[in-house]
């Protein structure tokens, strides 16, 4: 029988669809916030930029899973949580 501590958690985005050259990078925010990431332009070798920028998102999305279900597992705490930041 495993442990929890040899689990690995995991978030599959199947449909994430990421830029970094062209279209919207080229507004003055997206352009300043990926060079702020060193993920503007293709990255050597090309398409490096995109890769990680996937990446850091799925990272993004898989800590507010585990922030979801910490809340959610502790008696409480996401409704504590809501009514703190007045969400009802």
């Amino acid at each position: 029988m495993a442990t929890l501590l040899n689990k690995y958690f995991e978030v599959n985005l199947p449909a994430l669809i990421v830029g970094t050259i062209g279209g919207g990078t080229k507004l003055p925010h997206a352009k300043q916030n990926l060079e702020t990431l060193g993920l503007y332009g293709s990255g050597d070798p090309v398409g490096s930029h995109a890769k990680a920028l996937a990446e850091v998102i799925a990272a993004t999305v898989l800590t507010g899973e585990l922030s979801l279900m910490a809340a959610l597992s502790n008696n409480g705490e996401h409704w504590c949580a809501h009514q703190r930041f007045e969400r009802g």
